[in-house]
């Protein structure tokens, strides 16, 4: 059996990118499913701003804000095998109107989630919009493929992706519109405002479904280089090549379900009740459980991996091996986009003042959150805390986390940065409290607290403000009256700016203007190299900015986390292309795990606030350094794993 598929640029001049096998343009069916990608970034884009908002206005850490995410890709996990089923069943219109239908209701049940205002509700809006995004992707990715020349289908997913980046700018502009607006007095407007664009989206996408209800989409399959779909029993049985890799392959794929599996019981044990009745932590439930179901699925692989045939796509590693880089992708672009906002507003140097003039001035702002410097003589604070030694220290005390009160006696030198990192997360609670708090919670200043505290000129200013209802910055006054309260061992500069979480959400659309550029300029590369080389360049520059953010380097780490959205820009599309390649009629079914591998959003984003909570938001990009290694071992192995010396790029000297 020949299973060589290398495939080489063709020379006919007049074949362009978008030509069908009989000569006609399908370029009109691309820029309609194109919209698509438009689409979806845009709803991405505002989830990775709504972290923020969630972390502000409900008062919780890092990693337990990635529920955020790991609602948004669960819907992708539950549903991108129902999505590929259908898919199969409806054709590719089917699947797309289905999609659409379900988007518009996770965006219409944000108005009712607004009334309930619980964190369950909104994430339930979520992970529904996610799920309807998972038939959109399952469809659309594996279609731009087969809409034109095989040879091109990298270079056109791309294209299609690149809508993706103009949406992704977009969200994060409509999320920091909506999900930190101020009230006159200066109070968040955000959690009565966060429907409006998700409404908006759900209104859009309706009348997306009715356009392509209307329009024609011709059922195109790709290409079976490998004879998946042959009924020849002689192909089908015939020796797998590279067996012993796609056994590793299918191996690794087992272990990532079990994770992603684990992870969706750690969230059902994450609810007080649940755990409370098991007498577990939810890292311990994801531990069990991954760790059971991993013993058993092995078993059953063991038992059962000489049934593979040439028929199964997962007897074919550059797709299963595929999965995986998917995997550590999203990952990896999930948490650098979770926590962009989290990095401007806390790990950048001091903003020049003058950057705080015109319309600048609503991104910048005092530094008022505290960071692992600001505590001068820790082992007297910490004291003094613990003792409860005066109404202020009680009132800390009775904030602090039970992870940050195990904590309090760990105050060795080796012990002392996680403790700093424990006491700055919840400290920021109390220092970032809103002057609009729901009853039965006290702000931090009340005259009788602050009776014996001799406070500063500044506080008592401030205070005056605040009694008079005059505009006056309430997290400002929460740091004099700490310094106050702690002379010495608490430190607080009111001359240090940093970006404000609305001003750093519009960075973040910065950021996705680099991710554009950097699906264009991919594109453009390749024309002129293999795809699988690009993508291979691409992730090992990711990872080398994410060693100089790791090295804390003032700008020249911030300057990295742009040109880390740059390098991952083709990284999506071209997996996916790489990983159904050749795969016939099966690469809708092959699509359909892919896109289920985007799980990895959800896991990894909690490992990052984990690591970020401890040691310090900075540390965390660790994490994405070893996803994007994974995703450069990939490239560099895909020739070897598909028997291809590449997929080239397109001449844009052609037509359509």
């Amino acid at each position: 059996m020949n299973t060589s598929t290398s495939v080489k640029s063709v020379a006919a001049p007049k074949q362009g990118m978008f030509a069908a096998a009989d000569g006609k343009s399908l370029f009109i069916t691309f820029a309609l499913v194109s919209s698509l990608f438009l689409l979806w970034g845009f709803c991405n884009g505002m989830i990775d701003v709504m972290d923020k908002h969630f972390q502000k206005e409900l008062h919780l850490t890092l990693a337990q804000s990635a529920w955020v995410q790991f609602a948004h890709y669960l819907g992708y996990f539950l549903m991108a095998m129902p999505a590929g089923w259908l898919a199969s069943k409806l054709g590719y219109k089917g699947g797309i109107i289905a999609g659409l239908l379900m988007v518009a209701v996770g965006g219409f049940w944000f108005i009712p989630a607004t009334k309930i205002a619980t964190f369950p509700a909104f994430l339930l809006g979520v992970c529904v919009i996610a799920s309807g995004l998972t038939f959109l992707e399952t469809v659309a990715n594996p279609y731009t493929t087969v809409l034109g020349p095989k040879q091109f289908a990298a270079s056109r997913i791309n294209l299609a992706q690149s809508c993706n980046g103009i949406g992704w700018i977009l969200g994060p502009i409509a999320g920091g519109m909506f999900f930190y607006g101020q009230d006159a007095s200066g109070a968040s407007t955000g959690s009565q405002t966060l429907w409006i664009p998700y409404a908006a989206v759900g209104g859009f996408v309706l009348l997306l479904a009715i356009i392509f209800s209307f329009s024609k989409l011709p059922d195109i399959q790709s290409a079976d280089e490998f004879h998946i779909d042959d009924s020849d029993k002689a192909v089908a049985y015939a020796p797998l090549q590279n067996r012993g890799i796609a056994m590793v392959m299918l191996w690794a794929n087992l272990a990532v379900l079990s994770l992603a599996v684990g992870m969706i019981v750690s969230a059902v044990v994450a609810i007080p009740s649940v755990g409370a009745k098991l007498g577990i932590t939810d890292n311990q439930a994801m531990l069990y459980a991954s760790g059971a179901l991993l013993a058993i699925g092995s078993l059953v692989f063991l038992a059962n991996n000489k049934k593979l045939t040439n028929h199964s796509i997962w007897s074919h590693p550059h797709f299963s091996c595929g999965t995986l880089a998917q995997f550590f992708y999203v990952a990896a672009q999930c948490g650098v986009f979770a926590y962009f906002i989290n990095y401007m507003t806390s790990q950048v140097p001091s903003v020049p003042e003058a950057w705080q003039s015109g319309k600048g001035a609503a991104w910048i702002e005092v530094q008022t959150s505290f960071s692992t410097k600001d505590f001068q003589k820790l082992p007297e604070f910490v004291n003094r805390v613990k003792a409860q030694a005066d109404p202020v220290s009680t009132y800390i005390y009775t904030g602090l986390s039970k992870d940050t009160i195990k904590r309090l006696d760990q105050t060795a030198e080796g012990d002392a940065d996680v403790l700093k990192n424990a006491l700055a997360r919840d400290l920021n609670q109390i220092v970032k409290q809103s002057a609009s708090e729901e009853p039965g919670k006290e702000l931090l200043y009340t005259p009788q607290r602050f009776a014996s505290v001799r406070l500063s000129e500044k506080s008592q200013a401030l205070i005056k403000d605040m009694e008079a209802k005059k505009e006056f910055s309430l997290p400002k006054l929460n740091r004099y009256l700490l310094s106050d309260t702690y002379p010495g061992l608490i430190a607080f500069s009111d001359s240090t700016l940093t970006f404000s979480d609305k001003g750093a959400s519009f960075l973040a659309s910065l950021g996705f203007f680099c991710f554009l550029a950097g699906r264009f300029i991919g594109v453009w590369l390749m024309k002129k190299f293999s795809a699988h080389k690009v993508l291979a360049t691409f992730a090992a520059l990711a990872g080398s900015c994410c060693v100089l953010i790791f090295m804390k380097l003032g700008w020249v780490s911030a300057v990295a986390l742009f040109l880390t959205y740059f390098f991952m820009s083709i990284m999506f599309p071209t997996i996916f292309s790489l990983g159904i390649h050749g795969l016939g009629a099966r690469a809708k079914k092959a699509s359909s795990f892919i896109v289920m591998a985007i799980m990895g959003g959800a896991i990894m984003p909690k490992f990052m606030g984990h690591i970020g909570d401890l040691h310090g938001m900075s540390t965390a990009f660790i994490i994405p350094m070893f996803c994007f290694g994974f995703v450069a071992f990939y490239s560099l192995a895909w020739p070897k794993l598909a028997n291809s010396t590449g997929l080239h790029g397109v001449d844009p000297t052609r037509g359509h």
